[in-house]
């Protein structure tokens, strides 16, 4: 029986006379990565870029047991995660997921197998609250999960895998009972601003566009990743701001929607003034660094307004859309008209934000005390 052939590997070559330089060593042959004895890492990332190059989905004839997790996501973000709306965030899942169904088939998807990878997952120190010590949560490894099923499900109906491979999920968490009151809103604002708690300002910590963020969220209720894409003109990359006639449209002109809805909104009065000073001081987005936008808000500003103000690491950017919803609840605002707020279903809103809307429910029962004259 044959040897069987090496995988392609990195070399450190060592020749007469000249630098010692990292190589790719693959059936024999060489390739240069063009890096020295002293640059693992650029040589470490040019053999991922070899071998990311030289694989090829291999399919067969589309038995699971034959097919390779790997070769369903590569062919899954190739195809179609472009044309989606967040492939940034498809490709974010993809490097977790093959961290641990690499090398697997699809035949040895389970629900023991999907448990185990919630397991792994939630034992991983989350890297975007490093300094704090969280880890990942059982929701970040189902939006992955969901991600697998996703892939799957699409090489299915394309015919690379000969029948449906089901993915077994966690449970959903429930509803987000944490939102802003009016003063802990205030005080995130002021944080962005510089003011911590005490009334001093601290001018290294100021952040404008981080306040431009907070602002637009809670009059809008817009989501994070449509607020950083939002621009003064109309595009095919994200929403616009149309000035003269009050609209916010936070879609993309000519996309295709989604089961997250992104339905134009008239822009509240109290945030025109705003949005009319930001026009003036920016080129293309509403908020942006050197006429680009900001990729994210989570990041070092978002936490030292969270500390400024004194709130806990459950203060996320999307607990704005929480407390914009709950706010209009509060004040009466119809569930139908929230939801159209949100670009959300009413069936939605009453069952994550309803338990918010106690003034409205009683108005509603107290319709039974009041005497008909129709009666009389």
């Amino acid at each position: 029986m044959p040897r069987r052939a090496k995988p392609p590997r990195l070399y450190l070559r060592d020749r007469a006379g000249r630098e010692r330089n990292w190589v790719i060593l693959d059936s024999g042959k060489e390739i240069s990565t063009g890096a020295g004895e002293g640059d693992g890492r650029a040589a470490e990332a040019a053999l991922e870029e070899y071998l990311a190059a030289k694989r090829q989905p291999n399919f067969g004839r589309g038995h699971p047991a034959s097919v390779l997790i790997d070769d369903v996501l590569a062919e899954y973000g190739d195809r179609h995660a472009p044309t989606t709306r967040r492939a940034d965030l498809i490709g974010i899942a993809f490097d977790h997921l093959l961290g641990f169904f690499g090398g697997r088939t699809c035949a040895t998807v389970s629900s023991a197998m999907c448990a185990d990878y919630v397991r792994w997952r939630t034992a991983q120190a989350d890297g975007r609250a490093k300094h704090d010590g969280r880890r990942v949560k059982a929701s970040t490894a189902r939006r992955e999960l969901v991600v697998l099923a996703a892939a799957l499900r699409w090489c299915w109906k394309e015919g690379k895998l000969d029948r449906s491979i089901p993915v077994s999920l966690p449970p959903q968490a429930g509803p987000r009972e944490r939102h802003l009151s009016r003063t802990e809103a205030a005080s995130l604002l002021a944080g962005a601003l510089g003011w911590d708690r005490s009334g001093k300002r601290h001018p290294a910590r100021i952040n404008r566009h981080l306040a431009r963020f907070i602002l637009v969220a809670i009059y809008t209720g817009t989501r994070h990743d449509a607020i950083l894409r939002l621009q003064w003109t109309r595009n095919v990359a994200g929403g616009w701001v149309d000035l003269e006639s009050g609209v916010l449209y936070r879609r993309p002109v000519e996309s295709v929607d989604t089961l997250k809805r992104r339905p134009p909104l008239p822009i509240p009065p109290r945030l025109m003034p705003h949005l009319r000073r930001w026009r003036r001081l920016t080129t293309r987005y509403v908020i942006e660094w050197a006429g680009k936008p900001i990729s994210s808000q989570e990041r070092r500003a978002w936490r030292t307004a969270r500390e400024l103000a004194g709130l806990g690491p459950e203060v996320t950017p999307h607990i704005l859309r929480h407390t914009c919803a709950t706010m209009l609840l509060q004040l009466g605002v119809s569930v139908y008209d929230v939801a159209g707020v949100l670009g959300t279903t009413e069936d939605v809103v009453r069952r994550t934000y309803g338990h918010h809307a106690h003034d409205q429910l009683r108005q509603a029962v107290a319709a039974f005390s009041r005497r008909s004259r129709a009666h009389e």
